[in-house]
């Protein structure tokens, strides 16, 4: 029986389930970082020791991203990859064509015939963002499953693994800003796991596990100017100071607080950028003393 450590996708690992003792082509396709390429190693995985079999070199060719995906390479590796027979008659070898959104049509098309002359022996893999991203000839000959979107509270829920720990409703905001993908939000949620056996995990405890001083200072910076607490602000910058961060890393840590803030108001966002503004026109002048920092947001503009 195939299982797999994915969570919220059962309904495509029914289907793999069904299909796993004699599988078909099959083309995979979500979002970045939505497990496409753990499905498949699981997968794969499972079909051989279903089959009793170890797999070897002659058993599986990745044609990854990071390799050349020209034509030509493509040609000579799967016509080198399938000329070859297999030690073992009773399993098919895969060919798995990982990011398939950046193999060029020319390649894609070139993998038509072998998909064909090769049914017998061969099975093919394909994984990429969009259905779109392969040409009709290669989908028309697969099994399409595309990965469910995940409610991120669903995923965060499963990763902490203990009850202990509750989740605020800030730190959930965060997450969502900040975790983009299942991927990512597991890695936090093991931070969290290893440093932390009990109590509410808030925002700020977040970032203070995930990202520079630096970054988690500017955060605050940006809270204390739109509640105008200048006090605060001077205090932040003391410790700004101290981190030693550069004028125009902090320029780019301040743009990348304003998202992670979610929603504020629409003067509050005109006052921030406004200030990005002013600071790149600072930093065109040369004025990068740490003293510049101050001026963009306690002196008027």
């Amino acid at each position: 029986m195939f299982k797999s450590s994915l969570i919220g996708q059962e309904n495509i690992i029914y289907k793999l389930n069904k299909v796993i003792n004699d599988p078909p082509n099959i083309f995979l396709s979500g979002s970045y970082g939505s497990g496409k390429t753990t499905l498949i190693n699981e997968f794969i995985s499972q079909y051989f020791k279903l089959k009793n079999v170890e797999p070897d070199y002659e058993s599986i060719l990745w044609l990854s991203s990071e390799q050349d995906r020209g034509i030509h390479c493509v040609r000579q590796s799967v016509a080198e990859f399938v000329r070859h027979k297999s030690t073992n008659a009773v399993t098919y070898r895969w060919i798995i064509v990982d990011d398939a959104d950046s193999l060029p049509i020319i390649s894609q098309q070139a993998l038509r015939r072998p998909m064909e002359s090769n049914a017998h022996t061969t099975r093919f893999i394909f994984a990429s963002r969009y259905v779109s991203d392969l040409i009709p000839p290669l989908y028309s000959r697969c099994m399409s499953l595309e990965l469910n979107c995940v409610n991120p509270a669903i995923l965060i829920s499963n990763f902490i693994n203990n009850e202990k720990i509750i989740i605020s409703q800030s730190a959930l905001s965060l997450f969502i800003s900040m975790a983009t993908t299942p991927t990512e939000i597991k890695n936090i949620c093991n931070l969290i796991n290893t440093n932390h056996t009990e109590g509410v995990i808030e925002d700020h405890t977040i970032l203070s596990l995930i990202s520079a001083p630096s970054f988690s200072l500017c955060m605050q910076l940006i809270n204390a100017f739109i509640k105008n607490d200048n006090e605060h602000m001077l205090n932040i910058f003391i410790e700004l100071w101290n981190t030693g961060i550069s004028y125009e890393d902090f320029l780019h840590e301040i743009n990348s607080s304003i998202s992670s803030l979610g929603i504020i108001s629409p003067t509050n966002s005109q006052r921030v950028h406004q200030i990005l503004i002013r600071g790149w026109i600072f930093f065109a002048q040369g004025k990068t003393h740490t003293l510049d920092m101050m001026r963009l947001f306690l002196e008027p503009s």
